[in-house]
């Protein structure tokens, strides 16, 4: 595609993304708030291959991380259609407890041309048993296993990915999050009630259920919120894929580490059709976690909150690119990156995160922040609030219902900004 048109299509997405974002959260009816996932601490996954979907019809070959088993359980738990595929884009979302032993048994079921594969968990000190060594860590060879282990030491949000021929790997899809939650005993008082109190009388009248999987993203009580979102950005380009499957099926039986079988796919140069938002791209991410027509793709990414909500976004950088994240309506103050707690110097009272019109999606980090919908001087205020005396102001009546009724509240617009690289 020529660069010209590569900046209209994306000029073209950027617009429809939001204008159904828009249309999709005004009028969905149901939203589970807290971020789905399975929980621990032991965690028994598998690197295997699968076709995922793209909203033109497209079946991409892609390998993920799934459950090799039933997991031990899912969060939140309100969500009755939870599934975890042996294979899933991206590879589950682990949810554990600070300062829990954490174990994550790996087997490879990938083929056997495409070798060893592996997990880093960037931020803990991991120990490892069984496999084979590799660069970064021990590997799980074709058929064999390896385990890693560590305590879940820093809450927050936290990425994992292949640590072999990552170039490679982690395009296919070898990529998940980890969620640690504060333990009981360091999340501050105050943060129990949140700004609908119990937030009963809101999940009544919209169905919803399961906020947060917590009242804080860290024991700091500057720290807490009412609902959470987890968004995983990607990207992805289909001609790796089908080179890598042709290079899969054209070494069907062979045994790994004879001459001949092994993968050796051009990763280079590097030109993405697909752009992606927990594994599915637009208008896909909008339909329900856990929607039966994407077996491998389970979380969506279609956020709902109330005017006056502390929302905490949760954002990974999963793929080569950045992905600037635009968040209409407020800018987004940063509690940490890389489940480090960003405090001020000269009180650690105080939080010291940055406040963001748009969010950076640096590959490898992750961000956990604070997002407070109001559009209070932006031209598109919720509450109608009018500085100019001389004009009446046409949304007085709503505003008043709003302060009267908060749960009644219009869901609000989060949308994704891309760049015309």
């Amino acid at each position: 595609m020529k660069a010209t048109n590569m900046k209209k299509a994306i000029s073209n997405a950027r617009l429809l993304l939001a204008t159904v974002m828009t249309v999709a959260l005004f009028f969905t009816a149901t939203a589970h708030a807290a971020a789905p996932g399975i929980t621990g601490p032991t965690f028994n996954l598998q690197a295997s291959p699968a076709y995922i979907s793209q909203p033109d019809g497209s079946m991409i070959y892609s390998w993920g991380y799934g459950c090799n088993g039933a997991p031990a359980g899912f969060a939140p738990a309100a969500i009755a259609t939870t599934f975890c595929s042996p294979m899933q884009l991206p590879g589950p979302t682990l949810i554990v407890t600070q300062g829990a032993t954490v174990t994550v048994n790996l087997t490879n079921n990938l083929p056997s041309s495409a070798g060893s594969t592996s997990i880093l968990f960037p931020g803990f000190n991991v120990t490892t048993s069984g496999g084979v060594a590799g660069l970064l860590t021990q590997e799980a060879a074709p058929g064999s296993s390896v385990t890693y282990t560590f305590t879940a030491t820093n809450a927050g949000t936290h990425a994992y990915y292949s640590g072999t021929q990552s170039d490679l790997q982690v395009e296919m899809g070898l990529y998940g999050a980890i969620i640690v939650i504060p333990s009981a005993g360091s999340i501050p008082a105050d943060c129990s009630g949140g700004v609908h109190g119990s937030n009963a009388s809101a999940q009544s009248h919209w169905g919803e259920n399961d906020f947060r999987l917590a009242s804080a993203a860290y024991g700091h009580a500057k720290a807490c919120y009412d609902r959470e979102y987890l968004f995983q950005f990607s990207e992805m380009d289909p001609r790796i894929h089908r080179e890598a499957l042709a290079q899969v099926n054209a070494t069907l039986g062979c045994t790994a580490g004879d001459a001949g079988c092994s993968l050796n796919v051009a990763t280079e140069p590097y030109v993405p059709a697909y752009f992606m938002i927990n594994g599915r791209s637009m208008p896909d991410d909008m339909d329900s976690n856990y929607a039966s027509q994407y077996p491998h793709q389970p979380y969506n990414g279609n956020p709902h909150m109330h005017p006056g909500e502390q929302v905490l976004l949760r954002i990974v950088g999963q793929g080569r690119w950045q992905h600037p994240f635009h968040e209409h309506g407020n800018h987004v103050r940063v509690l940490g990156r890389d489940g480090n707690l960003i405090l001020s110097a000269s009180n650690a009272d105080d939080l010291a995160g940055p406040a963001l019109f748009t969010t950076t999606t640096t590959p490898g980090q992750t961000i956990d922040g604070i997002f407070y919908w109001t559009g209070k001087g932006l031209n598109w205020d919720p509450y109608g609030h009018n500085n100019r005396a001389d004009v009446p102001d046409p949304l007085a009546h709503l505003t008043q219902a709003l302060e009267i009724f908060p749960e009644r509240r219009c869901p609000a617009r989060v949308s994704r900004a891309r760049s015309s690289r």
